[in-house]
């Protein structure tokens, strides 16, 4: 079972008015994922906290479908804070969901 695999290398926002007692205290941020094969937009996320590394893996029934097995992936995103992330295709394995296949 193939999905999306959009790794969050991190989503944050800092305090606005820092004070000297919270200086870069951060806080939840909002952020729309784009996912793209090519020109070709085959889904958007939104997501909304803080993340540091964190893996979402998201189904998507007809990904052969919209795009050919080789095609490359990438991800676009709008935040209001800070974030950073990246877009791969993973082959899922159907006993227990875990990234990859068990021999």
């Amino acid at each position: 079972m193939e999905r999306i695999k959009l790794t969050i290398h991190h989503l944050f926002k800092l305090l606005s008015e820092p004070t000297k007692d919270s200086a870069n205290k951060k806080m939840d941020a909002t952020a729309i994922a784009r996912i793209y094969a090519g020109d070709k937009l085959l889904l958007t996320e939104t997501m909304q906290g803080q993340a540091n590394h964190f893996d979402r893996y998201i189904p998507l029934d007809s990904l052969s479908t919209l795009c050919s097995e080789g095609q490359e992936l990438r991800v676009e995103w709008e935040c209001d804070g800070s974030a950073e992330m990246s877009v791969s295709r993973v082959e899922m394995c159907p006993c227990c969901a875990e990234d990859g296949r068990h021999g």
